[in-house]
């Protein structure tokens, strides 16, 4: 039983680790080769959260964390990648929609991500 058990578990780890992988390989591969811009094209209705500076203790630096739905974006609609978000629970891009608003997009949701 606790084989089965710790089989799962490496399961999780791994296929979280390879979401993880696959996110900042792109961004990195899209943002390190001097495109002007990144962009994230909306396949299917997205929310976009607001985003909550937060510090700790154990943590002086500011960190980022997600707030409240701020917009939804549809499919077609696009949102500028302005930065990469990693969470404590979710990992994500940081962006810039049309109107200036910032905010979080998490990993997971349905776009691509291309350059302009």
């Amino acid at each position: 039983m606790n084989s089965m058990w710790m089989k799962g578990r490496i399961k999780q780890i791994r296929s979280r680790w390879a979401l993880i992988v696959f996110v900042g390989l792109g961004v990195s591969t899209v943002l390190g080769c001097s495109n002007p811009e990144t962009v994230l094209v909306i396949e299917n209705p997205t929310d976009v959260y607001s985003i909550i500076q937060t510090s700790s203790v154990e943590d002086p630096n500011m960190t980022v964390q997600p707030g409240n739905v701020i917009a939804t974006l549809q499919a077609g609609e696009t949102a500028r990648a302005i930065g990469v978000y990693h969470g404590e629970n979710h990992d994500g891009f940081k962006v810039k929609l049309a109107d200036g608003t910032e905010g979080l997009i998490f990993a997971g949701d349905s776009f691509r991500v291309t350059s302009r």
